[in-house]
């Protein structure tokens, strides 16, 4: 009967041993694909990120390409008033000098 219980006792630690195995080889695993998954998903916020950052500077650029054409065409403008006022006093002080000197 002693027997009996040591065989049983050893039957016993045997399917523990093999039940501790078998949990850290799934443990492993289970680690192992928690690591691939928060690998990609970390790629594609990356990824993700990387494309809306493009987005927005292409859109700034575009923004920027747009303001810098409206401050051009107010101050090409504003130079050609400048001009045609500048003509018109010359104009001006031409037919005063003219009258005067005659």
């Amino acid at each position: 009967m002693v027997e009996e219980t040591i065989r049983a006792i050893r039957e016993t630690e045997k399917q523990a041993d093999g039940i501790v195995e078998n949990a850290r080889r799934e443990s492993e695993r289970i680690r192992k694909e928690a690591e691939e998954r928060s690998a990609k998903i970390r790629e594609e916020i990356i990824k993700n990120a990387q494309a809306e950052a493009g987005d927005e500077a292409e859109k700034a650029r575009l923004q920027g390409t747009e303001t810098e054409q409206r401050a051009k065409s107010g101050y090409e403008e504003e130079i050609a008033a400048l001009k045609a006022s500048a003509a018109g006093k010359e104009k001006e002080a031409v037919e005063m000098v003219l009258s005067l000197l005659a």
